[in-house]
C-alpha cells in the first residue's frame, strides 16, 4: 500500500495539484470574472425584462458568425445581464445594464471561466479530458491506499503537529492534516468528476476504435470553419420570458440560448443539488411555443445529481467557501505528498538524472503553476484595455510564465541547485500575491482605501494571505 500510494500519488499528483487549484478557483468563476472586469460597478440596478431586447443586435451578429450565443439573466452572484458565447476554450461575456439594456464598456477577458475550462480539459479538448479522467481514477487509488496506511494511527496523526521538527516530519504532518479531515470531499469530487467524464474512459463503442478515433481523426470529423449564415430577427424576448415563467416559475429562468431551430429558456439550477436541465423552447421566427423539456429518467437524474454535487451551482456563499477551502487543502495534500516523495528518495537517488527531472517538474508544477495563475491576474490589469484579442493575450501570458517556470526549474534541478529554484519561484510568488492588492487599488476605477465586502476585497485578501504564507515558506526554506 505504501508503494502504491507513493508512486501513483506522485505520478498523478502534479497534474491533480493543478486540477484542484483550478477547480477551487472555478468555484468562484463568476465572482472572478467581475474582478477581472473592474470597469463594471459592484452594484447593479434591478432587472427589467425590457432590457433583453437591447442585446438582440449583438446576439444576431454572433448567430451570423456561426456562434451559439446565450443571455444569462441577473442573479445573486452576478447582478448584470450578459451575452455569452464559447470561443472553443472560454465563455466570453459582454455585460449589459440589467435595467436599461445599455452596453457596459468593460475590458475583454478570458474571465473566471478560464480556470473552469483548464480544470477539466487543460484547454486540449478530448485529450485533456481523457487525461484528467484517468487522473481521477488514480486519485481514488491514492486516497484508498492512503486511508489504509493511516487507519491505525489516524487519531494520533491528527492530534500530533510538529511544525518545528525536522523538515520531513513537518511535511508529513502537513500532508496528514491537509488530507484526513477533507477525505470525504476529495472522494466525493474524485468520484463525481470521474463519473461525469466516464464516457472518455469507458466509451459506448469499441475501446480500441475509440482510441483510434482520438489519435487519428477522420477528415469528416474535423470541425468545419464557422460560416456566416442568415438568421431571422428574433422575436421580442420579454413576452417569451413571461410565458416561460408560467412553466418554470417566477424568477426561475437562468439563461436564454439561441439555436438555429429554437429559443431555449432554461430553468435556474441554484435551488437543489440536482441539475435538472429543464427548459421551455420557442420558435426563433415568430415566438410560438414549441415544447417543454424535462428529463426525468433514473439514469438522467443520477447524472444530474452527480453534476450538481460537483459543479456546486446550488450552494450558498458559506458552502461555496467550504468547497473552496476543501479544494485548496486537496492541492496542499498533493503538493506536500510530492515533496515528501522527493525528500525520502533524495539521499539514495538525488544524483540520478531521472530524480533531477522529477524535482524540476515538481518546481514547475507547484510554485510555477501558482506563479502563472498570479501572472494571469496581473496581465489582466496591466495589458492595454483595447488590445485586440485581449483575452488570448491573458491566456498566452499564463502559459508562457508556466513554461518558463518549468524550464528554469528543470535547469536549476539538473545543475544540482534545486533549492535555489524553489526559493526564486516562491519569492516571486510571494511578491505577486502580496502586491495584488496595491495593483487592484491603482488599476480599478473608483477604488477606495476602505474595501467594501465585495469580490474585489475577497480576492485581494485571499491573495494577501497566500502571499504571507508563501513568504514564511521562503524564510524557512
Amino acid at each position: 500500500m505504501g508503494w502504491l500510494h507513493a508512486w501513483v500519488g506522485f505520478i498523478a499528483g502534479l497534474l491533480l495539484f493543478c486540477v484542484f487549484v483550478t477547480g477551487s478557483l472555478a468555484v468562484f468563476d463568476t465572482e472572478l470574472t467581475r474582478w477581472l472586469q473592474p470597469e463594471i460597478p459592484p452594484e447593479a440596478p434591478a432587472f427589467s425584462p425590457q432590457s433583453l431586447d437591447h442585446t438582440l443586435p449583438v446576439v444576431h451578429e454572433l448567430l451570423v458568425q456561426g456562434e451559439k450565443p446565450f443571455i444569462t439573466l441577473p442573479s445573486q452572484r452576478d447582478p448584470f445581464l450578459r451575452v455569452q458565447h464559447h470561443d472553443g476554450y472560454e465563455f466570453l461575456t459582454i455585460p449589459y445594464n440589467p435595467q436599461t439594456g445599455e452596453l457596459l464598456q468593460a475590458r475583454d477577458t478570458a474571465g473566471g471561466k478560464f480556470f473552469y475550462d483548464l480544470h477539466y480539459t487543460l484547454r486540449t479538448g478530448i485529450y485533456g479530458a481523457t487525461l484528467i479522467a484517468a487522473a481521477g481514477l488514480a486519485l481514488l487509488v491514492t486516497v484508498g491506499s492512503g486511508i489504509i496506511i493511516h487507519l491505525r494511527g489516524l487519531v494520533s496523526d491528527l492530534l500530533l503537529v510538529r511544525p518545528f521538527a525536522s523538515r520531513l516530519r513537518a511535511w508529513l504532518d502537513v500532508h496528514v492534516l491537509a488530507s484526513v479531515p477533507f477525505i470525504p470531499f476529495v472522494i466525493m469530487m474524485a468520484y463525481t468528476g470521474t463519473f461525469i467524464r466516464a464516457r472518455t474512459l469507458f466509451p459506448p463503442v469499441s475501446y480500441i476504435s475509440s482510441i483510434h478515433n482520438i489519435v487519428s481523426p477522420h477528415p469528416t470529423e474535423l470541425v468545419p470553419p464557422k460560416k456566416k449564415r442568415e438568421f431571422p430577427v428574433s422575436p421580442s424576448l420579454p413576452p417569451l420570458l413571461q410565458e416561460a415563467e408560467k412553466t418554470l416559475g417566477k424568477d426561475q429562468t437562468s439563461f436564454i440560448l439561441f439555436l438555429p431551430q429554437s429559443l431555449l429558456f432554461s430553468r435556474l439550477d441554484m435551488s437543489v443539488p440536482r441539475l435538472k436541465g429543464e427548459h421551455v423552447d420557442f420558435s426563433p421566427v415568430d415566438g410560438h411555443f414549441l415544447r417543454h423539456v424535462l428529463l426525468s429518467t433514473p439514469v438522467t437524474q443520477t447524472q444530474q445529481l452527480m453534476e450538481g454535487i460537483h459543479y456546486a451551482r446550488w450552494t450558498g456563499p458559506g458552502l461555496r467557501w467550504l468547497y473552496f477551502l476543501s479544494g485548496i487543502m486537496g492541492a496542499v495534500m498533493f503538493a506536500s505528498g510530492s515533496i515528501i516523495f522527493l525528500m525520502k528518495r533524495r539521499k539514495m537517488s538525488g544524483l540520478r538524472v531521472i530524480f533531477r527531472v522529477a524535482e524540476g517538474l515538481t518546481i514547475g508544477f507547484i510554485p510555477g503553476f501558482l506563479l502563472a495563475t498570479l501572472a494571469f491576474f496581473w496581465a489582466n490589469r496591466l495589458l492595454p484595455v483595447f488590445l485586440p484579442e485581449r483575452h488570448l493575450a491573458e491566456v498566452h501570458c499564463f502559459f508562457t510564465i508556466w513554461a518558463l517556470c518549468t524550464v528554469t526549474g528543470l535547469i536549476w534541478s539538473l545543475l544540482h541547485h534545486s533549492r535555489r529554484g524553489w526559493r526564486m519561484q516562491l519569492s516571486a510568488l510571494a511578491f505577486l500575491s502580496i502586491c495584488l492588492t496595491p495593483l487592484d487599488f491603482f488599476t480599478r476605477p473608483g477604488a477606495s482605501i476602505f474595501h467594501a465586502p465585495t469580490v474585489f476585497a475577497a480576492t485581494d485578501l485571499c491573495a494577501l494571505f497566500f502571499g504571507l504564507v508563501t513568504l514564511e515558506m521562503v524564510r524557512r526554506l
